[in-house]
């Protein structure tokens, strides 16, 4: 059984946040404060009460302490869920696990990384909340005129572009396999969280459209932008070997 430290948390007044922004934290205490001060500048906009739920890898203590500082500046439309993991999983795995804890009738998957603008995030919410027999809102980086991922010659847009289509030929009804941007309702995740396994490696997003065809869940894709960055936590070669073995088992 895979165990997480007791969560940290600082409630709000609400209940029950809209919504909840899952993200997942190792090397990037850089990262944090230009991403939280966008979310709660973007957020000022909307009477939405929202929830950020971080997990963070185990050794990343520099992002924790950054997190508890954010904690006591949270407004009251605000509330910050600290998820530490007790022993190193990956991301894949910690990011599976961390939507367990989310409170929000709607979650969404965001990396703040890549930079994707919150306004293609708002994009994914709107979607959830606007159509009821909609299950699941997910990105795909193949339609944007400007995308740096088909232009990029980074080592990870090319590894994606070059395992996005090997996976497309055995999952056909989803056009970018690796995007790792998106959301699903509550109640729509409480039906397939229970993953044949513990997942391995970084990427989510295939392990999890696995369930949701499964499911029967109805899914739509939306463009969405990722701006070419990497997390300092990304192994490439370590990557290229878990996409080597989804590929072929």
């Amino acid at each position: 059984m895979i165990s997480l430290l007791p969560i940290v948390k600082m409630e709000s007044s609400v209940s029950t946040p809209h919504c909840s922004f899952v993200i997942y934290l190792d090397k990037d205490a850089a990262i944090v404060g230009p991403f939280l001060q966008d979310l709660r500048s973007f957020f000022q906009k909307f009477p939405l009460h929202y929830e950020l739920v971080a997990v963070i890898e185990k050794g990343a203590s520099d992002c924790v302490r950054l997190l508890e500082q954010a904690q006591k500046e949270s407004g009251e439309r605000e509330r910050l869920t600290l998820v530490p993991n007790a022993r190193h999983l990956g991301r894949a795995e910690s990011l599976r696990q961390c939507l367990n804890k989310a409170s929000g009738n709607y979650l969404v998957l965001a990396d703040p990384v890549t930079a994707t603008p919150l306004g293609d995030l708002f994009k994914i919410l709107q979607n959830l909340m606007s159509e009821p027999t909609l299950d699941v809102c997910w990105g795909q980086r193949l339609s944007k005129k400007d995308s740096p991922f088909l232009n990029s010659n980074s080592r990870r847009h090319h590894l994606e572009r070059f395992f996005n289509g090997i996976l497309q030929e055995r999952e056909k009804h989803i056009s970018d396999s690796l995007c790792e941007i998106g959301g699903i309702k509550k109640e729509a995740w409480l039906q397939i969280k229970d993953f044949p396994k513990a997942l391995k490696g970084w990427y989510l997003n295939p392990s999890l459209q696995k369930q949701i065809a499964k499911a029967g869940l109805k899914k739509i894709e939306i463009p969405i932008y990722d701006s070419g960055k990497t997390s300092a936590s990304y192994s490439y070669w370590r990557e290229r070997w878990h996409l080597l073995r989804q590929s072929i088992f």
